[in-house]
Formats: C-alpha cells, sequence, structure tokens
C-alpha cells in the first residue's frame, strides 16, 4: 500500500474539520418524539377541517415542504442530495404511522454537513476583497434556477450572495469596509452554530409543521418552548422573568432592550449592549452561555416571580464580569398593549381632536376572563378604556389603527366589534357539520361617532373579522392598501400530551398541535379568505406588490361564500361620500411631491421585481435601490441615534408622516362631507334585505 504525504494543518483548519466531523451529526430522535409524530397524524386526519388522509401523494408535497424550509433559496443542498432524497418521499407516509422519522434525521445530517461547506466557504470568500465594478446579477427567485449541481456552482452563488449583502451594507456610507466583513463573518458564524445547536424535538418541530402545511399554510406543530411563548408572550402578553430582551450575537446573550418598570430597570445596572455570559448558581458553581442557543439562555433566566437569578455580566464595551443579583417578577408586556393618542387637527380652519388607537394584536387571557378577573389582560377591555378617555377629552373621531396586526383571538375580535355596534352577527363560522354564527349581543356601545379603521397587507385573521364588521355594518371608513392579507381560517390549539396514546398522568407539555378547524365568513356571507377586506380609500403602498397575502401561501384554501345575514346597517359610508373622499385624496396626492416619489418608487420596485436579477455593479445597484429621498434618509438615521441611545424603545401610537397626514386629512373631510350621514340613525336588522 503506498504511503501518502500529508501537509501539516493549521490549528484553525484542524478545528474547522473537527466541527465537520463531529457537528454534521443529527440529534437523535427519542422515543417521545416518535410518540408525538403519531399523534400528530392521528389529530390531522381527525380533527382538520379537509379531513385529509395522508397518502403517497400527500407524502411527496410533504418531502418538498421539508427540503424547501431547510433550504429555501436553493444554496445549501446539491442536486444529488435532493434527487437521493425524493426517491424516499412515498414512504414517508407510511413511516410516520410507526413513528419513524428516521428520513428528517438523515436529511438534516446532510443539511449540517452542507451548512459547514458553505460556511467554510464563506469564510474563504470574505478573506478577499470583491470588485464591485463588474457587470453580473443575483437572481433573486429560487423558482427560477435549480440546485447546483457541484460544489464550484455552489460556490459560485455564494460569491453572489455575499456581493449583494456586502452592497446592501456598502449603502451605509458611514461603515467601514472591514467593519462589514467582520459583520458578515459573526452572521454566517451565528448561523452555523445555530443549526447546530438543533435538539431533536426542534427538528421535528420543522419536520411535522411541513407535513401540516400539506393541508393549509396556518397548521402547525408547535414544541413545547413554542407553545408556552405563544400563550404567555403573544396571547396573554406577560411572562415571569426580569424584563429584559436579548439577542445572539457572536456566540453571546447580548441585552438588546431592557423593559421599563420591570426587575431588571428597577435594579438599574443591566444595560444594552452588556453580554450575559454566565449565571451563578444558588449551590455554587457557574452554568456557562457563552455559545448557549439564545432559547436557552432565556429560559436560564427566567423562573418563578420573587425567586432570585444570579447574572454574570460582561458591562458593554469592557471585559470585566460583574455579578448581578436580580429578583424575578412578573413582567407584563405593556408595549404590546393597545395604546391611545389623541391628535390636534385642523378640519376647514377649525381644531378637531381625533382618538387614535395602535392595536398590535387581539390579545386575551381567556380563562382570567371567564373567571372574572378585573385585571385580565384583553384587547376589548384596554380599547374600551381607551375610548372612555376619548369622550372625556372631547374627540370628534375615532382611527382604529390595526396596520401590521396579524390577528389573535376570535373572542376578542368578536367583543371589540362590539365596542362600535349596538348587537348583531360578527363572523359566521363553518364546521363540518354546518354554519354557524358569532353575534355581539352586549347592547349599547362604547364610542357610537365618526371611525375609521386603518388596514395593511399585513393585517390579518382577526383584524379582518373587525375590519369586516365595520364595512358591512357601513359603521366606519376603512383606509389603507388594496386589500388585507386575506386569512379566512379558524386555528385551534390542540394539546399533544392530552390525546397521545401513552399519556402522561404528568401533564407533561410535549407541544401542541395547531389546527385549522374552521373557516369564517363575514356577515355578508363573503369569506376573507383570499380576498381579504378591501378598503374604502385605497392609498399607494409598495406592499400591494410584494408577495404578502394568503394568496401567495402554498396550499391556501380556496374563497368561498355563504349565506348573508340581517344585520344593522349604519349608513356611514354610503357610496356617493366615498367617491367624493375619494376624489378629494387623488387631487391632493397628486399635487404632493411625497406621493409622487412613493408613485416612482413603486414603479421601481415593480420594474426590478419583474427582471428577478439584482445588478452587483455598485453604481447600478445604488441607482436601483437607493429611494431619492434625502428626508427619510435623515428620518432613519434619527431613529437609529434614537435608538443606541435608548434602554428601551416605546412603541410609537402614531407618527407624523406624509401618509399618515393624509389620513388625517381624509378623516377630516369625513367629519365635513358626511356630517349629514354621520348623524343619521342606522337601519335596524328587521329592515335589512338578506
Amino acid at each position: 500500500m503506498p504511503r501518502i504525504a500529508l501537509r501539516p494543518l493549521s490549528l484553525v483548519a484542524i478545528l474547522f474539520l473537527m466541527a465537520a466531523i463531529v457537528g454534521a451529526q443529527a440529534p437523535v430522535p427519542t422515543d417521545e418524539d416518535k410518540e408525538i409524530a403519531k399523534t400528530v397524524v392521528d389529530l390531522l386526519e381527525r380533527g382538520h377541517m379537509a379531513r385529509p388522509v395522508i397518502d403517497d401523494e400527500i407524502a411527496v408535497k410533504w418531502c418538498d415542504n421539508f427540503l424547501k424550509d431547510l433550504d429555501p433559496q436553493k444554496y445549501y443542498f446539491l442536486k444529488a442530495d435532493i434527487e437521493e432524497f425524493k426517491k424516499s418521499a412515498k414512504d414517508l407516509d407510511d413511516q410516520i404511522r410507526e413513528g419513524d422519522i428516521s428520513f428528517a434525521k438523515k436529511v438534516f445530517e446532510r443539511y449540517l454537513q452542507r451548512q459547514d461547506e458553505r460556511y467554510k466557504t464563506v469564510t474563504e470568500l470574505l478573506a478577499k476583497p470583491f470588485d464591485f465594478t463588474v457587470d453580473e446579477f443575483l437572481t433573486d427567485d429560487p423558482d427560477k434556477i435549480e440546485y447546483a449541481v457541484d460544489k464550484a456552482e455552489a460556490d459560485e452563488r455564494w460569491r453572489k450572495k455575499l456581493k449583494f449583502e456586502q452592497l446592501q451594507l456598502r449603502m451605509d456610507d458611514s461603515t467601514e469596509p472591514a467593519d462589514i466583513v467582520q459583520k458578515l463573518t459573526v452572521r454566517y458564524r451565528d448561523r452555523n452554530r445555530l443549526f447546530h445547536q438543533f435538539d431533536s424535538g426542534e427538528l421535528l418541530e420543522v419536520y411535522l409543521t411541513s407535513l401540516t402545511r400539506t393541508f393549509d399554510p396556518h397548521s402547525s406543530y408547535l414544541g413545547p418552548k413554542n407553545l408556552e411563548d405563544m400563550l404567555n408572550q403573544q396571547l396573554h402578553l406577560s411572562l415571569e422573568g426580569i424584563g429584559a430582551s436579548l439577542r445572539s450575537e457572536d456566540g453571546y446573550a447580548v441585552v438588546a432592550e431592557v423593559v421599563p418598570g420591570m426587575a431588571a430597570d428597577k435594579d438599574g445596572r443591566l444595560q444594552p449592549d452588556d453580554k450575559i455570559v454566565a449565571i451563578r448558581k444558588d449551590e455554587g458553581g457557574e452554568i456557562d452561555l457563552v455559545e448557549k442557543k439564545l432559547s436557552d439562555v432565556v429560559r436560564y433566566i427566567r423562573g418563578p416571580r420573587g425567586t432570585a437569578v444570579h447574572l454574570i455580566v460582561q458591562p458593554a464595551g469592557t471585559k470585566e464580569r460583574k455579578e448581578y443579583t436580580i429578583v424575578r417578577e412578573r413582567v407584563e408586556l405593556t408595549e404590546q398593549h393597545a395604546k391611545g393618542k389623541i391628535l390636534e387637527s385642523k378640519v376647514d380652519g377649525k381644531a378637531v381632536k381625533l382618538g387614535v388607537i395602535n392595536l398590535p394584536a387581539f390579545y386575551g387571557d381567556t380563562m382570567a376572563i371567564l373567571r372574572g378577573d378585573p385585571n385580565a389582560v384583553s384587547a376589548t377591555a384596554d380599547c374600551r378604556k381607551l375610548l372612555v378617555e376619548f369622550k372625556k377629552a372631547g374627540v370628534e373621531a375615532v382611527i382604529v389603527d390595526l396596520r401590521d396586526n396579524g390577528g389573535g383571538l376570535l373572542e376578542e375580535a368578536k367583543t371589540l366589534s362590539g365596542l362600535f355596534i349596538d348587537t348583531g352577527p360578527v363572523v359566521q363560522i363553518k364546521e363540518v357539520v354546518g354554519v354557524k354564527h358569532l353575534d355581539d349581543d352586549d347592547e349599547g356601545t362604547a364610542w357610537d361617532g365618526p371611525l375609521a379603521v386603518l388596514i395593511n397587507k399585513s393585517s390579518a385573521s382577526a383584524s379582518e373579522i373587525f375590519a369586516g364588521v365595520i364595512r358591512d355594518y357601513g359603521r366606519g371608513l376603512i383606509i389603507g392598501d388594496s386589500s388585507t392579507f386575506g386569512k379566512g381560517t379558524v386555528q385551534s390549539i390542540v394539546n399533544i400530551g392530552e390525546h397521545a396514546r401513552r399519556r402522561d398522568r404528568g401533564g407533561k407539555n410535549r407541544g401542541a398541535l395547531k389546527l385549522t378547524i374552521q373557516q369564517f365568513f363575514r356577515a355578508n356571507g363573503d369569506s376573507t379568505q383570499m380576498t381579504g377586506v378591501t378598503p374604502h380609500i385605497h392609498l399607494p403602498s409598495i406592499r400591494d406588490y410584494m408577495d404578502l397575502g394568503e394568496g401567495k401561501l402554498d396550499n391556501a384554501l380556496k374563497f368561498e361564500k355563504v349565506a348573508p345575514l340581517a344585520h344593522d346597517n349604519y349608513n356611514r359610508t354610503p357610496d356617493d361620500l366615498v367617491a367624493a373622499l375619494d376624489a378629494r385624496s387623488t387631487g391632493r396626492r397628486k399635487d404632493d411631491a411625497k406621493f409622487q416619489k412613493l408613485e416612482e418608487r413603486i414603479k421601481q420596485f415593480v420594474d426590478r421585481k419583474a427582471k428577478h436579477s439584482i445588478p452587483l455593479n455598485e453604481a447600478k445597484f445604488k441607482a436601483e435601490f437607493v429611494p431619492d429621498d434625502e428626508e427619510k434618509a435623515a428620518d432613519e438615521k434619527e431613529k437609529k441615534d434614537k435608538k443606541a441611545k435608548k434602554k428601551f424603545i416605546e412603541r410609537e401610537v402614531w407618527m407624523s408622516d406624509f401618509y399618515n397626514d393624509e389620513i388625517l386629512r381624509i378623516v377630516g373631510d369625513y367629519l365635513t362631507l358626511g356630517s349629514k350621514v354621520l348623524a343619521a340613525a342606522p337601519v335596524r336588522a328587521a329592515a335589512v334585505d338578506q
């Protein structure tokens, strides 16, 4: 046997080789993972509104989803990898019924291998300067390209990707080239580390969710950690801890913000950009947090209120280590609550007050509300309080801002609608057994005056129910993007532990299946599915041309109609009034330089999107991507400077800019041109034709 001479490897090369060999081991599925997988299949087939059967056809779609979820832009896997995996696709339905999830481990192991290979390529490419004068392009649509045939082709894609990312960062003239390279180096080091830290539960979450999404885009499996976060942070808006948000940066847990009024803020020592490097245990010794998953770091810091956590902190800009002992408490995420503001505006030279409610989600603690807890978290209760304040202050119109509100609890959508209508149907719900409707039975309103609702393409689900009620009842003016998101389905959270074949008597959290069980419809019989809710007054928006909305998602359910229901008509938005308001707004926008620039940016965006390619020549890149708007750039810089100086950034209720100023002018016109219809009594439901 011939002897082969080996050149000595550097320490860095040896460490990298070790990472590539040792780190490319995917997490091994546990018996519990297998039990969860079988339970999810059972619940899907019995509980999903489509009553699906997981067969070979579904298995092929599932395989495609899983590969796409891991590598959506086709930067990691090679063509041979995909061809190999797809040979097993039709076996997945049979495997999952037995709890066999070995396919997920096999695919993820290969993914980690490709991750390491590409990371090595990234570090090599970033070590060399790029030529930004060459005319070349990056394809930005993965559907337009195939997977790379070999490493050389993959490396070339990464060269262009890194060149594009450097161009993005070079748009900030104050950033030094060396800082750009460092930022990208840290970004990809963090990303590579993140995937190597995946545990079996996280892999199972990705794998099963890629199955659930073959039936609709909103069903998913939530692992124990994500289930806990969703219930506490998104719906209940509270948790127990110290009141600091963290980000991961180069292996460190770094303080991003300190929540005002909470434990860390009261203590006063922990500051933004401090690194939390360890936790001292009560019995002695430390838990090292460097290069730990951020989700695990957060869970080490959280804990029951009244208990202490001993943080080992490296203050920003120093190498010293300090210990801060902070007593945990209940953290109320008040920044995510409804917020209000009274604006002073001019209408025909007369000063008027307008009340704005900024609502980021339809949140609520359902169980606390049912118990009659007066302190229960509720979007409706918070909005009611704001409306009382508005009345006392003498506001003449209310604006409910649902832009970027992705939804939440169906019950909150119903009760919030009831604050603005007397009684009547709010939403119709289609189930396997038929159609039922949820009504507002609470007589009277919290606000019966002039109303405007603001929407955009990211207003979804419960937001669309509320906006649909306001539109169908003729209760107020809808202003914004060409439509809302278009999500017209209802999901239920099904606890896996309660349905597993071997039930855990200890109540262990095994995660949950977020399952699509119903489709909802407006009082007029239309579904919001796919079409969303359209505005009375459409203001131009780049979002209208982005890949946003239900129609852009794979396997979205189709639009349907059911029979309309009788309901009151407030007649606050007759066609002739809406046409007059729209004409006035259109006339103003034509003469407004900033709206003209917005139209130019929209055209530029549409033209560039149609090409599906991005220029990597710096001059051409700037010409396509930098808006000619110095004031906007100055505003962004001011916001960035403010953020750098503050421990916590408050969510602004209302920003004064050209777009929002036009909304106020529309509402002002509404008060004057619509004064007669706004004063008229509603037509009661009995007089409405069905």
